[in-house]
């Protein structure tokens, strides 16, 4: 009695078949909650795996901005974000308490009187060689060779007498140099002006009375007309180096593409895409993101089921065939390619059958 009630149990919950026939499923552990949706039949259809690559709409060249002296008053901010602005434009000052202008005026002054000084000192030396030289051929008592020999030795006393003047001038005029220089760069560390014709991308916000820090980015350059779509993404390397030309679909599209020629990036970080064609005079708004869809891989009308059908146990591939009156059996399989949607099926299922699948 208890083996004939035992036998009754199992097989109201499918007891195992003999001989080659399947096994009804037995669901255990996590299989025994499982939901299934419903079922599909195994066909033959063509089977595409596929990898998309991210892509941003940027400009190639941006410049960080920074101020290279420690805790200085921030005067003025002369710009605003998305502001266009000129190579050598003045863009942040510092509060300085020197009078750069009045200084430099100062500086070139001295440099001037110094060179004239120095021409007048030269001009002289010139007057005082014509007129040694005068002399000596006026002097009817000397022959031609003591003549040349008298004349050297004045030559030689002259430069001596002057040089020293000369140099003078010259180490003060350096000095001079070296002042204006400094002062200059002094007032280029006080003052940020634009390397480049540019838009403003960047500036941090409540710059004005606060305090300066050294090698702090305060503003961003971008350049407006440099505008490349970018790939990050270290596959974009890999996959799409060296392709004559790549199709991008902005994000959100219906039927937009952009058709560019793929560039490794100087460090090899990256790619970017040069439109070609008619895709060149296309009007991109900036930030705009996209994918470029890559084939990895593609059989054509093979066997295969949806991707959601297909099971795995450690080394086991395995599906759940449905059969006639709607029982689940569980069915090991080979499989070839895995797409993006569906799986090519080696071995192991028939054209016809149907299969579990979880939507």
């Amino acid at each position: 009695m208890l083996f004939f009630a035992l036998c009754m149990a199992i097989s109201l919950i499918g007891c195992a078949n003999t001989g080659d026939e399947e096994e009804l499923v037995l669901l255990y552990g996590e299989e025994e909650t499982e939901e299934v949706a419903g079922d599909l039949p195994v066909e033959f259809a063509d089977v595409v795996k596929t990898q998309s690559i991210s892509v941003r709409y940027r400009a190639a060249v941006t410049v960080d901005l920074a101020f290279d002296v420690e805790r200085v008053k921030i005067d003025s901010v002369l710009v605003t974000n998305g502001e266009a602005v000129k190579r050598g434009q003045l863009l942040i000052s510092l509060v300085n308490d020197t009078d750069i202008e009045a200084e430099r005026a100062n500086i070139l002054y001295q440099i001037e009187r110094l060179e004239l000084l120095k021409a007048r000192t030269l001009d002289q030396k010139e007057y005082d060689i014509t007129l040694a030289r005068f002399n000596i051929a006026m002097d009817g008592n000397l022959s031609v060779y003591e003549k040349e020999k008298k004349e050297k030795e004045a030559l030689e006393e002259i430069d001596k007498n002057y040089y020293y003047t000369l140099q003078g001038y010259d180490d003060d005029i350096a000095i001079k140099y070296l002042e204006l220089q400094y002062l200059e760069q002094s007032n280029a560390d006080h003052n940020i002006y634009a390397p480049m014709d540019g838009i403003v991308e960047y500036l941090r916000e409540g710059l004005e009375g606060t305090t300066s820090v050294i090698g702090k980015t305060v503003i961003t350059l971008k350049d407006p007309e440099d505008m490349y779509f970018f790939a990050s993404d270290p596959l974009a390397v890999t996959y799409l180096e060296g392709m004559d030309s790549v199709l991008i679909t902005p994000n959100g599209s219906s039927g937009i593409q952009y058709e560019a020629i793929p560039e490794i990036l100087e460090d090899g970080s990256g790619l970017k895409f040069i439109l070609t064609g008619d895709s060149a005079t296309e009007s991109i708004a900036e930030n705009t993101n996209g994918y470029i869809r890559i084939e990895l891989g593609r059989r054509d009308n093979v066997l295969s089921v949806p991707k959601a059908a297909v099971h795995r146990a450690g080394d086991q591939t395995y599906v759940y065939v449905v059969d006639e009156d709607g029982y689940r059996r569980y069915r090991e399989v080979v499989i070839g390619l895995e797409g993006d949607e569906r799986i090519e099926i080696i071995s192991g299922l028939e054209a016809g059958e149907r299969v579990a699948v979880n939507f």
